[in-house]
């Protein structure tokens, strides 16, 4: 009878400390994504103020901002008190990482966007960042793994006080069966999950149709061997006889995290899109309703919306904080700058709508991040020059445009090493298409 009630006594306080352990460390997490919230934050604010000359752009998040510093403080602190070997040291990287960032990138461009060595600073930024990224992903894992050893301590713990108490048959038969029941249970509902998420990626994508009086062309690659799909959008869809849609977006994280966001993107605008004209109108909604329904500090989406008329050949056009979006009209190359800032940081964010005057014969192209940020092997990123480049030589049909600038990627960063998807519209007197649906997964899983 002792040992019967001396094992559970101890199993309450051993889960009892393991829960403390575990809060401290979920704390630390939450900290941490605070603290990349901050930098995120400045670093949108400064690409909008790049692309506009607009300083509302840094009314939000100026550089520098002391909350860094006073987040870094805090979450030092935590890390110690958990044990967390070298998460202080991690952090002081951040924090060093994020003044050098502040002081040689962001200060300056925001004193002279348009510097001959702007592009430098630039490039220098994006080094800066992904290795405060990497730190990041660093600290996650050293969390991840206390977390980890937390609950490996407390299985060995339970077992054993199970082993103890072993001796009482009658409590020893109801406990295996009720880790029989359990063990059963749990893998009846993994199996359940491996059918759900097969489906998932089977139909996560609705099919989409090209606008009227176009030529398009597509690409989509997932960066994820393991899905079909990314975080990357891509997709078009027609509101009536004259006018169509087109929507690039690009969601944070990865694999199935990443194509659920990107999943909900494509379903809530094009849901939002009846109803309202205006891009801008429906890029503010968007974002207040993915603000609304996902509390994740980190979860962000990046994004171009565009409405084309092909009676006034025009494109009327909202971007949240998108870069990779042009018009080549003959051989000139134009870019279209972001609207406004990323979907997910701001819920009372407002966006513009920009009107882009079109002529049979140009081509409209807009590409997540995945193209221009493709590496070589000594960590040089495309870079957006190269994207104009390629698309000012590139052929007037807009699929083998697609395939050139993939092909480009591949060629330059060795393969896939990110999430991409590419469109783009080639204007045309006649309405060659009657809007055959497409699905940019079925018809681009070569480009895995």
């Amino acid at each position: 009878m002792a040992t019967a009630l001396a094992g559970p006594l101890i199993g309450v306080r051993e889960l009892d400390a393991a829960s403390s352990a575990q809060v401290r460390l979920a704390n630390a997490r939450a900290e941490l994504d605070a603290l990349l919230r901050i930098q995120l934050a400045e670093q949108t604010a400064l690409r909008g103020y790049i692309a506009t000359h607009d300083r509302r752009f840094l009314e939000e998040a100026p550089p520098p901002d002391p909350d860094f510093d006073r987040e870094a403080t805090a979450l030092a602190g935590r890390l110690r008190a958990a044990g967390i070997p070298d998460g202080a040291a991690t952090v002081e990287d951040l924090r060093r990482r994020h003044t050098a960032w502040e002081r040689t990138v962001a200060l300056p461009l925001v004193r002279n966007p348009d510097s001959r060595e702007s592009y430098l600073e630039q490039t220098e930024g994006k080094l800066i960042t992904d290795q405060m990224s990497a730190d990041a992903d660093a600290l996650r894992k050293k969390l991840q793994a206390s977390s980890d050893r937390v609950e490996r301590t407390l299985r060995k713990r339970i077992n054993a006080t199970v082993a103890i108490s072993a001796g009482i048959v009658t409590l020893f038969a109801i406990v295996a069966l009720w880790y029989a029941i359990g063990r059963a249970t749990a893998v009846a509902r993994l199996a359940q999950g491996q059918v759900l998420v097969d489906a998932l990626q089977r139909t996560l994508r609705v099919a989409g149709r090209q606008p009227p009086r176009t030529q398009m062309g597509f690409a989509y690659a997932s960066a994820t061997r393991e899905a079909l799909i990314g975080g990357d959008v891509l997709d078009a869809w027609r509101a009536g006889p004259d006018t169509g849609w087109l929507l690039v977006a690009d969601a944070s994280g990865k694999g199935i995290d990443a194509a659920r966001h990107a999943a909900f993107a494509q379903y809530a605008i094009r849901a939002l899109s009846y109803g309202e004209p205006d891009p801008a109108g429906v890029v503010a909604r968007f974002n207040r309703v993915f603000i609304d329904t996902f509390e994740e500090p980190s979860a962000f989406v990046v994004l171009l919306l565009a409405a084309f008329d092909a009676r006034s050949q025009t494109l009327r056009y909202a971007s949240a904080g998108h870069a990779t979006a042009y018009v080549r009209r003959g051989t000139v190359v134009e870019p279209l700058p972001p609207t406004g800032s990323i979907v997910g940081l701001d819920r009372d964010e407002t966006y513009a709508t920009e009107l882009v005057p079109l002529a049979v014969g140009d081509v409209v192209l807009v590409a997540t991040d995945g193209l221009g940020e493709a590496r070589n092997a000594d960590g040089d990123m495309l870079g957006e020059e190269r994207v104009a480049a390629l698309l000012r030589d590139a052929p007037a049909n807009p699929q083998a445009l697609c395939d050139l600038l993939v092909a480009s990627a591949n060629a330059y960063s060795g393969g896939v090493q990110d999430d991409l998807a590419i469109l783009a519209i080639r204007v045309v007197q006649d309405d060659e298409d009657t809007g055959s649906e497409f699905s940019a997964i079925a018809e681009n899983a070569g480009l895995r």
